[in-house]
């Protein structure tokens, strides 16, 4: 229990730093003398992704409408982002880092859950391929859409 208040804690004060320094316009500008945090953020976090969005669906949980949301929204983070920080024309570098770090995330999963029953129905060649597949195509295909949209602004 208490450390569940800690947590709530904690990040009710993260949220109220950034959104003070975003009302402040700070976070702007120290994302602008220091251009290299954003993106090392963003690497991260689709490593994280891969590591913990992993499966798509598995024998003990099929595809549910909370699953795909979680999905979308993360991947369309991960696209949003990515437009923002590359600008446009980078689709092939959107695929090629997307893969690449879903694999090191989905590496990650595998050695959390090293030995555990768990591993036996989350990494069968159906869920890799198609995770490995469908990840990185979709927010390939998410970027050029937002990068589409952004363009007519």
């Amino acid at each position: 229990m208490m450390f569940v208040m800690v947590y709530i804690g904690g990040l009710i004060i993260f949220i109220s730093l950034i959104l003070w320094g975003i009302q402040n316009g700070k976070l702007r500008i120290f994302f602008q003398t220091h251009p290299l945090i954003p993106k090392i953020l963003i690497l991260g976090y689709i490593i994280f992704a891969g590591c913990f969005v992993f499966p798509i669906q598995s024998e003990r949980f099929p595809l549910n409408v909370p699953r795909i949301y979680r999905l979308i929204s993360s991947y369309g983070v991960i696209a949003l982002a990515l437009t923002a920080i590359l600008g446009e024309g980078k689709g092939v570098i959107v695929y090629i880092v997307t893969f690449l770090l879903t694999a090191i995330g989905m590496g990650c999963r595998y050695f959390l859950e090293f030995g555990e029953v768990s591993n036996t129905y989350n990494f069968t060649l159906l869920n890799i391929i198609s995770y490995l597949v469908i990840v990185p195509i979709g927010t390939t295909v998410a970027y050029q859409w937002l990068v589409k949209m952004l363009k007519k602004r």
